[in-house]
């Protein structure tokens, strides 16, 4: 019988470090795999955007959801240099699920029109994990509340500021 080993939590990282230095698409893989957006995306936020708009939307929800996030795994500081890595990485693309990479006003309108389900999305992402660094560690559970309660208000703010500006221009 081969015995089993349980990763530790580091080598987990360790492995997830890995594949996001040197197999980028892996590293995509594995997100896709992990994140389950139906857990993280509350049901409000997917009714309002699928409200009646009077027309189709040309870009699905989750693929929106999808680009933020790779916007900030990868540290992209602008919504135009984030398209054009989109332009320029097929795997880019097919993780977040766009044939046609959305122009940079749609991600304007996208962050203006639901800065506060994405507010939502952000807080209940919170609730999620939690309990989880609880069990890990209290510290980390207190950290989390303290980022929901104190440094998220703030963060919005910076946000609404940001796009008030960019609207602005």
């Amino acid at each position: 019988m081969i015995p089993y080993k349980q990763l530790t939590l580091a080598e987990v990282f360790e492995d997830c470090q890995n594949k996001f230095d040197n197999d980028k698409y892996q590293f995509l893989s594995l997100l896709d795999q992990t994140i389950n957006l139906d857990e993280i995306v509350p049901v409000s936020f997917v009714t309002h955007f699928h409200a009646s708009t009077g027309r189709p939307r040309k870009h699905p929800l989750y693929p929106m959801i999808k680009v933020l996030l790779i916007q900030r795994i990868f540290s992209i500081p602008t919504d135009t240099l984030l398209i054009i890595f989109l332009k320029y990485s097929q795997e880019l693309r097919d993780f977040c699920g766009f044939r046609v990479v959305p122009d940079a006003s749609k991600f304007t309108r996208f962050k203006q029109d639901f800065l506060m389900d994405l507010q939502s999305m952000f807080d209940h992402l919170v609730d999620i994990t939690e309990p989880i660094c609880q069990r890990i560690d209290s510290n980390l559970a207190s950290m989390s509340m303290m980022i929901k309660h104190h440094i998220a208000p703030i963060l919005r703010e910076f946000v609404h500021i940001s796009l008030l500006i960019l609207t602005s221009v």
